[in-house]
């Protein structure tokens, strides 16, 4: 890795982006000139998208939107994956903690098998979490443990920067977080935390004996035919590379980052129209006994207490909620996106692009801006 991309990574490590950050498109990006690669209502559709990017420095994205029978109602491709590559709607790009809503689901279905149950402590799974004896599985899925966040620790910086390519053993970045932890008492509050998700993850391990992404391969992956998901991305010719902007432009081109630094917090790459199915699995409780998902809507509490959270107006068990719609966001060097359904409608809009900057919530802010357009879908 060249000094210049060390240091770049290490700037924005240091800025608190590792499974968190982002910005909205260059001001001089023409997303609509690229009309093949759009479809339903091109110009209206891929007007909204733009405007709602504008000004952000973002190379390139795909967006998503299935009606109400699970048909594509909008796509839309636009800008660069990478020097000399366009993104297309098939082009894979890192979902973050859009991860997490996999790795909840395998858990819930493991509760709903009898393999666990939502209140047993992590302690009967994984040895050393600071008040593991008190923390329950539901309390990890609800960001609500009280285990600091690893992401969060200026140690990270140290470890990542040196070879963002090696893969870390999962107790590398437990030892991160553990010394910080407890920050509160289980259940007293809400603090959105990646190292919650690497827990379930090593739950999932020690309950079934597979690795966690092994469970979600076959249970979920398999199942919905989702052929493009992958462990991380392969930073091959086909896939996206992850920017850093700005003051609404590149940066410069994020060094590759190998999956284990994420982890089942966020280490899962695959493209757009694989997430929107997940995104409609997901809000309809399709890979879940409808007990289950009834429950799991019922999880939601309020994010007020974590004023660094990504922006939801509630979150429940590996599951957020904006403007009643349901699913996850997902942000962190060099990429971010979001999935969400409407349980009303039956809409879902799956979103990934390929740049993280100033604004930390960029994928929920486009979103919310083009729901007018989105409303239209049949």
């Amino acid at each position: 890795m060249s000094t210049r991309a060390r240091w770049g990574l290490s700037a924005v490590l240091l800025s608190g982006f590792l499974v968190a950050g982002c910005a909205p498109l260059a001001a001089d990006a023409k997303h609509g000139e690229d009309a093949p690669h759009a479809s339903g209502d091109a110009e209206t559709f891929a007007s909204a998208v733009d405007a709602a990017l504008a000004g952000s420095g973002v190379p390139g994205g795909a967006i998503v939107v299935t009606g109400s029978d699970g048909g594509n109602a909008f796509e839309y491709a636009f800008g660069r994956a990478a020097e000399g590559r366009d993104v297309t709607l098939q082009t894979p790009f890192a979902y973050r903690s859009m991860t997490k809503s996999f790795v909840g689901t395998v858990v819930l279905q493991l509760a709903d098998e009898g393999v666990l149950s939502l209140s047993d402590p992590v302690s009967l799974y994984v040895d050393g979490v600071p008040n593991g004896d008190e923390i329950t599985i539901e309390q990890l899925g609800t960001m609500r443990s009280g285990v600091a966040n690893y992401s969060g620790s200026p140690r990270l910086t140290d470890l990542l920067v040196v070879d963002p390519a090696r893969e870390p053993a999962v107790t590398e970045l437990l030892d991160l977080a553990f010394p910080d932890s407890p920050e509160f008492a289980p259940g007293d509050a809400y603090e959105y935390s990646n190292t919650n998700t690497l827990l379930l993850g090593e739950v999932i391990t020690s309950a079934t004996g597979r690795p966690w992404y092994d469970e979600v391969d076959d249970r979920l992956l398999a199942a919905l035919d989702l052929d493009s998901v992958t462990d991380g991305l392969s930073d091959s010719d086909r896939d996206a590379a992850g920017y850093q902007l700005a003051d609404g432009a590149v940066v410069e081109e994020l060094p590759w980052v190998a999956p284990g630094w994420f982890g089942a917090a966020g280490a899962l790459a695959g493209d757009v129209g694989d997430l929107a199915v997940w995104g409609r699995a997901l809000g309809t409780g399709a890979e879940l006994a409808a007990d289950t998902q009834q429950w799991r809507l019922d999880s939601f509490g309020a994010t007020d207490d974590d004023a660094r959270s990504p922006e939801y107006d509630a979150y429940g068990f590996a599951i957020g909620e904006i403007d009643g719609w349901v699913g996850h966001t997902g942000n962190g060097l060099g990429f971010q996106g979001l999935v969400m359904h409407d349980p009303d409608s039956g809409r879902t809009v799956a979103l990934l692009i390929n740049g993280t900057g100033e604004d930390p919530d960029l994928p929920a802010h486009v979103f919310t801006e083009i729901l007018p357009v989105i409303d239209d879908a049949p």
